[in-house]
């Protein structure tokens, strides 16, 4: 699996997983401010192609998704991981949507340290998964193909899950898609750089 690196010579690294739409700018950001909190970042181009699809063309890239890649792929991803193991002491993964889905399959992986999700709806189907690492979830209040509320209580209850739901929809943090909700994606932001000092506490301790 390709993946394009930005390093900085860390002993800590980000494996970040993005969405059907692959490695766009808003991806990019991302690995922008885990860089700026000291981890090299590792994003995972999930297509056998090198392809960016445009936001206009969600339901061509969703079902090149389902066709091409599908949530199994956690996988081959966790082999990433596992190798990238041998030269960091500390690994986090982070995704978005289908990734989000697909990096909180990971969160029973020994080899990842924290999970990171933003509005992955399809965790529904994966419930049964035990984290073993701290998880942050966050979640819109709206989402389209089922009721947020359902599976809160469930995830609620699980040791080394936290989890947060704003006002908006889904892909509310994305500042580049139809529905940006400013406010909301700040406060998200912010949950997101307090789990990252929680992670860092933790090695302290």
């Amino acid at each position: 699996m390709q993946k394009t690196k930005q390093k900085i010579g860390s002993s800590k690294a980000v494996v970040i997983i993005p969405e059907i739409y692959g490695i766009n700018q808003y991806i990019k950001d991302w690995a922008e401010i885990f860089i700026g909190h000291g981890y090299d970042s590792f994003c995972m181009n999930l297509s056998r192609r090198d392809h960016v699809y445009r936001y206009s063309e969600s339901n061509e890239a969703y079902r090149d998704f389902k066709v091409e890649v599908g949530f199994d792929r956690y996988e081959e991803i966790a082999l990433s991981i596992e190798e990238l193991k041998n030269s960091y002491k500390k690994i986090i993964v982070f995704g978005s949507s289908v990734g989000a889905t697909i990096a909180w399959r990971l969160a029973e992986n020994h080899n990842c340290d924290g999970m990171i999700g933003f509005y992955g709806s399809r965790i529904r189907d994966y419930l049964e998964v035990n984290p073993v690492c701290p998880c942050l979830l966050v979640f819109p209040e709206q989402e389209e193909s089922f009721d947020i509320q359902s599976i809160i209580p469930k995830l609620a209850q699980k040791e080394k899950v936290e989890l947060f739901v704003f006002p908006g929809k889904h892909g509310f943090a994305d500042p580049y898609g139809y529905d940006f909700n400013e406010q909301s994606g700040k406060k998200a932001l912010d949950m997101v750089k307090y789990f990252l000092r929680e992670i860092e506490q933790s090695e302290k301790i």
